[in-house]
């Protein structure tokens, strides 16, 4: 099934963020805050669809190069402990936005429906060593000289200092608030039901795209050809009644609040990522 929250994954409802759960438990006071305006300067039609809260994370980018640092300090750990790890796979990562808003392509529409993409196929398992597993994560029964929580722990604890952690998740946890209370305002909700309108004539019965998307007669292997003619009609409606650029654009909206509200701290995060990405670049360095 396609990310029900429009992110990178495929995960029904994948969080309730810290922030968005605080507003859930008052809801009375979040639909009392008037709805905020639109930017009619904020460039929504270009892919990959880059929002304002993602300024203040890393870029897809700059997390491939964390990610190759970590790595890289996995393995020389591993290397300490007598095992050789792999250097890893290339990282493809996809767009940060990807189907934020849920199924847009009609071609992945018309062959894969609401299923997420398939991931390349793995060679045959081989079995892995006790060891090697005990000494990457520490489970099992681990020697003197592992480190507490393996090697994975310890790459992890020498790279990502806690306030690029807490930054990132910081961040994370008000895309997250943003998508949520996007899904209530009158805007979204007003093309929803002109959506809703359009999905009908076509033959589809659907309140709202998340509706669609997560209609669990879709739970199969394979898509079936009503879930097929379903995710096109969708793509087709969103299209129509200007689903997806109404929906980022009033996103964006909450966004900015977000970050006039929290401007101080999301400008120390940045600082701590950005000297993080500094401090994976040098360990790529050298190596």
């Amino acid at each position: 099934m396609a990310s029900d929250d429009g992110g990178t994954r495929t995960i029904r409802d994948r969080f309730v963020p810290l922030a968005a759960a605080a507003c859930l438990l008052s809801l009375a006071a979040c639909a009392a805050e008037p709805e905020p305006p639109l930017d009619p300067g904020l460039r929504l039609d270009r892919r990959p669809l880059v929002l304002p809260l993602d300024a203040y994370h890393a870029s897809p980018e700059e997390e491939a190069v964390v990610l190759r640092a970590r790595t890289e300090l996995f393995r020389g750990c591993m290397a300490r402990l007598g095992f050789t790890a792999p250097t890893g796979a290339t990282v493809t990562g996809i767009d940060r936005n990807h189907e934020r808003y849920l199924l847009e392509d009609e071609r992945l529409a018309r062959t894969r429906g609401y299923h997420p993409s398939e991931a390349p196929r793995a060679g045959p398992q081989r079995v892995i060593d006790p060891g090697y597993l005990a000494a990457a994560n520490g489970t099992g029964r681990p020697g003197a000289a592992v480190p507490p929580g393996g090697c994975e722990a310890e790459a992890h604890d020498r790279l990502i200092p806690v306030p690029a952690a807490e930054a990132m998740r910081r961040v994370t946890d008000l895309k997250g608030w943003s998508w949520e209370r996007s899904l209530s305002d009158s805007r979204v909700t007003g093309v929803f039901a002109a959506w809703s309108s359009c999905m009908a004539r076509l033959g589809h019965d659907y309140p709202t795209p998340r509706a669609a998307n997560n209609d669990v007669a879709f739970r199969t292997d394979r898509p079936t050809p009503r879930e097929i003619a379903t995710a096109v009609a969708d793509v087709r409606c969103k299209r129509r009644t200007d689903v997806v650029r109404t929906w980022a654009a009033v996103e964006a909206a909450y966004q900015q609040q977000a970050i006039a509200r929290h401007l101080d701290e999301l400008r120390e995060g940045k600082k701590a990522i950005t000297s993080l990405v500094a401090a994976s670049r040098a360990i790529a360095r050298q190596r």
